[in-house]
């Protein structure tokens, strides 16, 4: 439902006039007005990877360990809105978002700095200076309740903030949730930051991850206008030259555009919506299969003010937002000598979109493209020699923080482009067509060879997924079941809440639930939650059915964790962290016709909690919008 409604509506005012909700002062850095913090983008150009930090040269702090300090920044007004990271590398101050390369096993500290309202007090001082942060302070819940999916109650809390909070997220990090916990708040302190003490796991996949804040309410709009990094795991022999491989990192334009400036006002739809939740009446629960459950009623119309939705249910009528790639108009520009293998780290760095990303000769022809890693984690599940085999697929779905490491080698003269193609988003998303990211050249063929590698197609069967799905189906009663289903609604105004709408991520195996959205609550003292919605035993081993109950595409991503996603690209399991989850099927609704039933789609993951680490962490959509508004859960490992 409108998932991208900041770039769609006024929904960002509130961020002009931060400085009168959260005023503070202390240091300036490096003497630049706030007005101008954040470098402008760029135009159309050749496609430059983002600044390098490797953690080894990072300067130590106070406790003798190396440190990268990110001051977090907000800048301009309207379609030109933008949040960014300042930092100093080699004597220079950066905006653009680094890529921190790390090793196994290595430690080191980085301190968010929160200088979105103003300069803080934070970015000058000692490492020792910093004050544990602790966890952002929910506001008093408020409960209004509503009939929802299958006829159970729904206990709806309703909660804006301004994007004034933020925090860190070490997105595909599979070490303590103590070391990157999401739940802290750099406002918590009076020098408005959090010093993280990192160490990457010895178990960590050498590969491509992400960085990006995770403070709920903000985390939406902080990701849409800029503010998410790569991390990388190197293996310990490079498998390539630097020069060889290269960062291609999809956002949002900024500037802000419109894909397509004609879209329909969708406000009768909101305004249906809203009077259709309002009439329902309490009625009692339907029984239901959890891993296979009946169809249920759209909670959006398919026809208002005048204008039909479409019939089968994949476009939206809204439109998205062109794409950028590494700062530069799309389609950006790469050329690499011919002859030579490539790695393209390919990431989605937007807060809501999914890309079905294609490769295309010159003719249009789709070529196949070389997987190699999927979410940091190696095919091969070889972190020694990441690149030594791959899956051949002619697409792959990435959705908001997911990454793809594709292998290639250009003939001389051969051009290649890197297209997102139109795929079935839901009529309660938006239409997504197709866009050319990067036009890949060859270029002279060296006068040496730089690099060799041997590449050889995976067997599934010897791979981290194929392994865990053998054991799953050679076990099945060792394998424990859960059913989590994603639904959204629109809500009247009921008091002083006004009308809003709202996201649930529920476990449904239980026949007794409750849709309830995202609310943590803390003891005194504790930096972790204490109101878990599952309670998983470490040492299990779990499938858990992710069942799309609306006609808008999801995106699930757990922490500390990865996963196999069963169907990663056409019948190949695959090691992943975040994964699409497709939309229901519309069928006719007889009782209420412009209601249509939504038959579910379910995708199916296996966890393996057999090395997990013990703690309180989350799992929840992926569109931040979505996440924002209460579609996310809360997990303890014991």
């Amino acid at each position: 439902m409108n998932a991208r409604r900041f770039v769609l509506l006024p929904a960002l005012a509130a961020v002009a006039s931060m400085a009168t909700v959260a005023p503070n002062a202390g240091f300036a850095a490096a003497g630049v007005s706030h007005a101008n913090m954040c470098a402008p983008p760029a135009g159309a150009q050749e496609l430059v990877d983002p600044p390098n930090v490797e953690v080894w040269n990072l300067p130590l702090n106070a406790q003798g360990d190396h440190e990268l300090i990110l001051a977090v920044h907000h800048a301009g007004h309207g379609a030109g809105e933008r949040f960014c990271y300042r930092y100093l590398w080699s004597g220079v101050v950066q905006t653009v978002a680094p890529t921190i390369r790390v090793h196994q096993g290595e430690h080191f500290a980085i301190r968010i700095v929160n200088d979105i309202v103003g300069p803080s007090k934070g970015e000058g001082v000692a490492s020792t200076a910093i004050p544990p942060c602790m966890p952002m302070a929910m506001p008093a819940p408020v409960t209004h309740h509503y009939v929802g999916y299958l006829n159970h109650t729904i206990d709806d809390r309703y909660m804006k903030v301004p994007p004034v909070d933020t925090n860190l997220h070490l997105h595909g990090f599979e070490g303590p949730e103590s070391e990157e916990n999401i739940f802290l708040s750099t406002l918590s302190t009076p020098m408005h930051a959090c010093e993280y003490h990192v160490t990457i796991p010895a178990t960590q996949p050498a590969g491509t991850y992400m960085y990006h804040p995770h403070a709920h309410g903000a985390s939406d709009a902080q990701v849409a206008l800029g503010l998410a990094g790569v991390w990388i795991v190197e293996p310990r022999a490079a498998p390539l030259p630097d020069a060889d491989e290269h960062v291609i990192m999809l956002r949002y334009r900024i500037p802000v555009v419109l894909d397509n400036s004609f879209a329909p006002d969708g406000t009768p739809f909101v305004a249906a919506a809203i009077s259709h939740e309002a009439s329902r009446a309490g009625a009692t629960p339907v029984p239901y299969d959890p891993f296979n459950p009946p169809p249920w009623p759209d909670s959006y119309p398919m026809n208002a003010g005048g204008i039909a939705s479409d019939p089968n249910g994949c476009d939206g009528l809204g439109s998205d937002v062109l794409m950028s790639v590494n700062g530069a108009d799309a389609p950006a520009k790469l050329t690499v000598p011919a002859g030579v293998p490539q790695l393209l780290r390919i990431v989605n760095g937007t807060s809501d979109t999914a890309s079905a990303l294609q490769l295309h000769d010159e003719s249009g022809k789709v070529q196949p493209m070389r997987l190699v890693g999927l979410d940091g984690i190696p095919v091969s599940g070889d972190s020694a020699r990441p690149l030594a085999t791959y899956v051949s697929t002619g697409e792959v779905m990435i959705t908001s923080m997911s990454r793809v490491d594709v292998l290639m080698t250009l003939e001389p003269g051969q051009k290649l482009t890197l297209s997102t193609e139109h795929y079935c988003m839901g009529v309660d998303g938006f239409f997504e067509g197709h866009h050319n990211l990067v036009k890949i050249s060859a270029g002279a063929v060296p006068a040496t060879q730089t690099s060799t590698l041997d590449s050889a197609p995976a067997v599934i069967a010897n791979t981290p997924a194929g392994k865990l799905v053998a054991f799953a189906h050679g076990h099945p009663s060792a394998v424990h079941r859960r059913a989590l289903t994603f639904t959204e609604y629109f809500f009247p105004k009921n008091g002083k809440v006004p009308a809003h709408d709202a996201y649930y991520v529920t476990e449904t195996t239980n026949p007794n639930f409750h849709e309830h959205p995202f609310w943590p609550t803390y003891a005194s003292g504790a930096t972790v939650p204490s109101n878990p919605d599952i309670v998983v035993k470490r040492g299990s081993v779990e499938e858990w059915y992710l069942i799309n109950a609306t006609m808008e595409t999801h995106a699930f991503h757990i922490h500390q964790m990865a996963f196999v996603q069963e169907r990663a690209v056409p019948g190949v399991p695959l090691m992943a962290d975040t994964v699409f989850v497709p939309v229901g099927k519309l069928l006719p609704n007889k009782r209420d016709p412009n209601y249509a039933l939504v038959k579910p789609r379910i995708t199916k993951i296996l966890l393996d909690f057999r090395n997990v680490p013990r703690g309180t962490f989350v799992f929840h959509c992926h569109m931040l919008f979505h996440e924002d508004r209460g579609m996310m859960a809360i997990v303890k490992v014991v």
